[in-house]
């Protein structure tokens, strides 16, 4: 019944309702950039951010300039995702442009515009947690 067919060990993602590798860091980066949305909403309501397990308070992945201008990075995990060339942040303007451009993002994900900086830091993350070549940098 397997004559022909390659036998091996299942891919560590083989029990993922995620599916493959690009799929799950993906899904991983849409569920942030929801978290993301909500906590703009926070913000321009003049709310706090919801605290973590350790006590603090929840990371945002924006942040305002002097002239009020808004900035933000998308990130996977710890790293910024690479937007153009090595450039990882963009300028949203007020702070109440942030949810749709979360949004706008999330729809780019999906239609698998940023599949390969995406992918290129699944790879890199999977091989540093492995003790391969690269490293992560995680935030102070």
């Amino acid at each position: 019944f397997i004559r022909g067919k390659k036998v091996g060990a299942p891919p560590k993602y083989a029990g993922s309702k995620k599916g493959d590798p690009l799929t799950a860091a993906k899904a991983k980066v849409i569920d942030a950039l929801k978290v993301q949305k909500g906590y703009a909403q926070l913000v321009s309501e003049g709310k706090p951010l919801p605290k973590t397990d350790a006590g603090r308070e929840g990371s945002t992945w924006f942040y305002r300039e002097i002239d009020g201008t808004y900035w933000t990075t998308l990130r996977y995990g710890q790293l910024s995702i690479p937007l153009e060339g090595t450039n990882t942040a963009v300028q949203i303007g007020a702070l109440a442009e942030l949810p749709a451009f979360f949004d706008a993002a999330i729809q780019a994900i999906q239609k698998g515009e940023l599949d390969e900086p995406i992918m290129k830091l699944q790879q890199t993350r999977s091989a540093a947690l492995k003790g391969e070549t690269g490293t992560i940098r995680k935030a102070a």
